[in-house]
């Protein structure tokens, strides 16, 4: 077994990313990530006791070039006898019905191609390969931090989640391109990655290559690194909250009228420190089953104002949620929807 595959390998033991029996549908466009977990999942599909599916979706944005690319994917599967699926989805029509971006409509057609093939496997669990890769992780820390996110932005992609899987998060672009070339297995490429149009493309093709080449030749590498630190801080200090909120809230309180309940401890939550204060104020939200579409950094800053002021303070609050002071005492209330 080559140095590429045992890497895999034991990322995927690691991170207990499959299970004997299961069904892998692999999203497979035909460009080099792709090609490359496919060949690897091949390779390592006896040794791990999974079932292969290729599934390809065609966008309907690159007319013949796409075209092009289903047929070599198909092709490809063929020669290692994959089952392979094609899927057409009409992008532009979705993005322009949902009002969304060509990126995110296209991502929510994907999976949903993927759940429709899981849908007609009867026998085994089906998950989800996808093939995002070290220098993708780096790209999305950097987007998020860009977009001022939080730590959970800043933690990037997990190996697995719910049921995607991401076999190749620890392999970096230029160790797939390299496999791939000694393997000689071929692959095609997306002009439209080469565009530098979406900021995606331009921490890609311009951010990226500048600090490896000016600062660091492994930066994706370490802010990847970066990222799962990150990521584990995110997690301990919200199982710490919802502990924290969980048990002021053993017997959850709820008024004749059906109106919710939960109090943030006042005098405690005050002696945290800020980021632990809006941590607990998320949490309880959350047990509330408030909808956090509409909340946003303010809202959180002025239940955490209300903390330190008297009773009888007032916060309207997205939805039918506010927050009142009691006597030393601060309560989110929501009206349910």
């Amino acid at each position: 077994m080559d140095r590429f595959t045992n890497r895999v390998l034991k990322f995927i033991r690691e991170n207990e990313l499959v299970e004997n029996g299961d069904n892998v549908i692999v999203g497979f466009s035909g460009g080099a990530d792709s090609v490359a977990l496919l060949m690897v999942l091949y390779q390592l599909k006896r040794l791990l006791g999974i079932e292969l599916l290729a599934v390809h979706v065609n966008h309907g944005l690159r007319g013949e070039e796409a075209l092009r690319d289903e047929e070599f994917c198909k092709a490809l599967c063929r020669k290692y006898d994959i089952p392979f699926e094609a899927f057409h989805a009409d992008v532009r029509g979705y993005m322009k019905d949902h009002g969304l971006t060509e990126e995110e409509a296209g991502r929510i057609l994907r999976y949903r191609a993927f759940d429709t093939i899981g849908k007609k496997l009867v026998e085994g669990r089906s998950i989800k390969a996808v093939a995002h890769h070290a220098d993708d992780q780096a790209e999305t820390i950097l987007f998020n931090m860009l977009r001022g996110s939080g730590l959970k932005g800043l933690g990037g992609m997990q190996p697995k989640r719910d049921d995607i899987i991401r076999p190749l998060l620890c392999i970096g672009k230029n160790d797939i391109t390299e496999w791939l070339g000694k393997k000689g297995i071929e692959y095609v490429t997306d002009s439209t990655n080469l565009e530098n149009d979406h900021t995606r493309n331009r921490i890609r093709n311009i951010i990226m290559p500048e600090l490896k080449a000016s600062v660091n030749e492994k930066a994706a590498e370490h802010i990847a690194a970066a990222g799962q630190k990150i990521y584990e801080a995110d997690e301990f200090i919200r199982s710490e909250a919802t502990d924290f909120i969980r048990r002021l809230n053993e017997q959850e309180e709820q008024s004749e009228n059906g109106v919710k309940r939960v109090r943030l401890g006042q005098t405690k939550l005050k002696e945290k420190p800020q980021i632990f204060r809006i941590y607990v104020i998320i949490e309880a939200l959350r047990l509330l089953d408030i909808p956090l579409k509409d909340w946003g950094d303010r809202h959180f800053q002025d239940i955490d104002k209300l903390l330190f002021m008297g009773k009888g303070a007032h916060a309207d609050l997205p939805g039918m949620a506010a927050a009142d002071n009691g006597y030393r005492e601060t309560y989110i209330t929501y009206r349910g929807m």
